[in-house]
């Protein structure tokens, strides 16, 4: 609701008649990972993992006003099996999205716009069934979003930041069936607007 919100605001002042003269911007950036590992039968093991690493900013200036918004994060990816006979499985999601703008109108003096959402959504799956073995899966994101925004009239700024773990591991003897499967899913967002003075006549 937020993405939407901010989006149509900037829109609206981009448009209107008394806003010739602004700076308008906006970043975002969306992750899918998925990591499987498996093991069926015989004896073995085997590892797998992703690791990503992000980071931008934009930055617009125009006479005494300035805009400023950087995003960064990581999200990393973990899993091992091993066993002798049966079956040990990871299986591992991650989605992971954000986006922020930024409106400030230098004919409207003091109007400021800006607004941010993250989410983050992780499926952790570690399964043993049968056999003698264990698995082991692990993953995580940490990401932070920030703007800053100054005209004449003031400043404003936003911030926010997020940091998520899952950790699941089985193991067990001949014939033993274990399974453990973590979800997570959060959304943080929030928004200002600010208008201290008025189109003049």
């Amino acid at each position: 609701m937020l993405r939407s919100f901010s989006l149509s605001v900037g829109v609206f002042l981009l448009l209107s008649p008394c806003v010739l003269a602004a700076i308008g911007q906006a970043e975002g950036f969306s992750i899918n990972a998925f990591n499987m590992v498996q093991r069926v039968g015989g004896a073995g093991w085997a590892e797998s993992g992703n690791m990503v690493m992000f980071g931008h900013g934009q930055r617009a200036y125009a006479t005494g006003t300035a805009a400023i918004q950087r995003e960064a994060g990581i999200l990393i990816q973990g899993a091992r099996v091993v066993g002798i006979g049966g079956e040990t499985t990871v299986l591992q999601n991650a989605s992971v999205s954000g986006l922020q703008g930024q409106i400030v109108s230098s004919q409207i003096p003091g109007t400021q716009v800006q607004g941010q959402s993250l989410t983050v959504g992780l499926n952790n799956g570690v399964l043993k069934a049968g056999g003698i073995g264990g698995a082991v899966g692990a993953q995580g994101f940490v990401g932070a979003q920030s703007q800053f925004m100054a005209t004449p009239n003031g400043t404003v700024a936003n911030y926010q930041a997020v940091g998520v773990a899952q950790l699941a591991t089985v193991s067990g003897g001949p014939g033993s069936n274990v399974e453990v499967n973590n979800t997570l899913d959060i959304a943080i967002g929030q928004g200002q607007i600010i208008n201290s003075g008025t189109v003049p006549p």
